[in-house]
């Protein structure tokens, strides 16, 4: 919900948000809510008044509840096949994924038709803001314009846009099937202290050996998840988890 800011003051929840209270949760005035604005920032409220489409709620002092992990995962998703998509960023974003960077890559069979991309985009945020207010979740994913592999790896390698934070503090991983010698645990444990860790995960037909030699060349490590083959809506759901996981962040 946007616009919550401090104690005291009231806000208005309008649309699908107002709606859920009302017709699903079945709250009127008296009853509490928390209030998350996407960002982070999360109050406790009590409903003052309730019609329609609109539910008005006073806040009380702040949560110091934090819900939102300390390390920041993106996951540069090889565009998959149908509808796979709005399974990655539903599934990554209920254990706590960040951002989402759609790619396609020389392997990529389903090729964006450009009149319909912004609205495949609009509904992979829809999804994301859904499973976080699911998950109870205080920050929504980005999910960024689809864009190609070059691209990515640009912005991967100059430290800008959608990756950019400190050199000792990223990781950047490549899943490659064919990579035997080292697995993401061992990655992870040499890296503890990474705290912006971007998850490069193929299509159906995994990275090209060109892909995989130039996102090295970036910086990437490439590893690999045991000696099954895992289905690429399923590849990135794994490592997040075992991300969080060494992390602290999840058991």
């Amino acid at each position: 919900m946007p616009g919550v800011t401090t104690a005291g003051s009231t806000v208005a929840i309008t649309g699908q948000d107002a709606r859920h209270i009302l017709r699903v949760l079945r709250l009127g005035p008296g009853d509490e809510v928390e209030a998350v604005d996407g960002a982070g920032a999360e109050r406790r409220g009590v409903i003052v008044r309730a019609g329609g489409d609109e539910v008005l709620v006073m806040l009380a002092e702040g949560s110091d509840v934090c819900r939102e992990p300390s390390v920041f995962i993106t996951i540069l998703q090889g565009l998959p096949k149908g509808d796979k998509m709005d399974e990655v960023v539903r599934k990554n974003t209920e254990i706590g994924v960040s951002r989402f960077v759609p790619v396609v890559t020389e392997r990529t069979v389903a090729r964006p038709d450009p009149s319909g991309t912004a609205r495949r985009v609009e509904r992979w945020r829809r999804i994301a803001r859904e499973a976080s207010k699911q998950s109870g979740r205080q920050r929504v994913p980005d999910v960024l314009e689809i864009m190609g592999f070059q691209e990515a790896l640009g912005q991967v390698a100059s430290g800008t846009g959608p990756d950019a934070s400190a050199a000792d503090d990223r990781l950047i991983i490549m899943l490659w099937e064919l990579e035997r010698s080292r697995s993401i645990r061992e990655v992870l444990r040499e890296r503890r202290g990474a705290r912006d860790i971007l998850v490069f995960v193929g299509p159906e037909g995994g990275f090209s050996r060109e892909e995989v030699g130039q996102a090295v060349a970036c910086g990437a490590v490439t590893c690999g998840l045991g000696p099954r083959i895992l289905r690429t809506e399923t590849a990135g759901l794994v490592v997040a988890s075992i991300i969080l996981y060494e992390a602290g962040e999840m058991g």
